[in-house]
């Protein structure tokens, strides 16, 4: 679904009204809690967010996992898979899997570490670590009390911020902060902190601050042309931020609902409008991976990453984790 504009509006008559649902969500939260596993021998980072949708933490997973497989740490990612038909672990495998059976985000993190989906994390652990996995880095999972971390990560997008500081449905919020920030050890506010994510973390959680990171070779093909961008993310502002920031020049732009199927008509009308408009028609490396194969030399992306910019902390506790195996 789209995300909601009402989400990000401080007096919403429609937020006040869905305010009894959101205590039905707290509720069935309450009710969902398990007793944690506890794992031996193997390293659990859970890199998640507070706010629904386009925090970053998926760019943060691939960022973290190439810090530790850079040392040479046998580092796995779990993922949900989320919207992928296959629902019991399963490590995946590009040449046999597509993202509409293990989700689009795992595609991408399959690139850089083994990945397993499936509703199921503690067995997809399990399973990492009879194939050899000391670390494993939960993509998404901090309101899953099912597993306790050893590193808990909570990524928040400082342009998006925390919206009207509703729970699902009346804003944004999966939970409490309050709830997040108690089980979390350190706070990553990505981009400019516009909307004072810091003091609301009320000095309570350290913070890194980082930002979007794009390779050099995919600035140099996009700096000053002309461009259609679109997407499908949780909240799209902020991949059309970076589009202007790498200094492309959008002439037209579109937003589909998150995770979103494209159809061979999207396509098709979005090809006229780069066409109208004599532009590079460009999009996400998460979106990329679901247009159909005759259109993909047709359309750019480039991947991101993120860049920590006060590293050492990140970077301490990293090592804190690996040197207590």
């Amino acid at each position: 679904m789209k995300t909601p504009k009402f989400w990000y509006s401080k007096n919403s008559i429609i937020s006040i009204l869905l305010r009894p649902i959101s205590f039905l969500w707290v509720l069935g939260s309450i009710l969902r809690k398990k007793k944690s596993y506890n794992f031996n021998n193997i390293k659990i980072i859970k890199v998640g967010n507070v706010v629904a949708g386009g925090s970053g933490k998926t760019p943060t997973v691939v960022s973290i996992v190439k810090k530790l497989a850079n040392s040479k740490y046998q580092v796995h990612v779990i993922s949900r898979g989320y919207k992928g038909s296959i629902k019991k672990s399963t490590l995946v495998n590009t040449d046999i899997h597509s993202y509409k059976e293990v989700g689009d985000e795992s595609i991408i993190l399959s690139k850089i570490a083994p990945t397993w989906i499936g509703n199921n994390r503690i067995e997809s652990i399990k399973n990492a670590q009879k194939m050899g996995a000391k670390i494993v880095v939960l993509d998404d999972g901090i309101q899953d009390a099912s597993i306790k971390g050893d590193l808990n990560l909570l990524v928040f997008n400082g342009l998006q911020g925390l919206g009207n500081g509703k729970i699902i449905p009346a804003g944004p919020l999966r939970e409490k902060l309050s709830d997040s920030i108690k089980k979390c050890h350190l706070s990553i506010i990505i981009d400019e902190d516009i909307n004072n994510i810091a003091n609301k973390l009320n000095n309570l959680l350290p913070i890194i601050k980082a930002k979007i990171n794009i390779e050099s070779e995919y600035l140099n093909n996009f700096k000053n042309k002309n461009v259609v961008a679109f997407c499908g993310l949780g909240f799209p502002e902020k991949f059309f931020k970076t589009i202007k920031e790498i200094g492309c020049n959008i002439r037209y732009k579109k937003s589909f609902p998150d995770h979103y199927q494209y159809k061979e008509k999207d396509l098709k009308e979005l090809i006229d409008i780069a066409i109208k408009y004599n532009s590079l028609l460009i999009t996400t490396e998460k979106d990329h991976i679901k247009i159909l194969k005759k259109y993909r030399n047709r359309i750019y992306y480039f991947p991101i990453t993120v860049d920590f910019i006060n590293d050492k902390i990140i970077n301490d506790k990293l090592y804190s984790l690996t040197i207590n195996k």
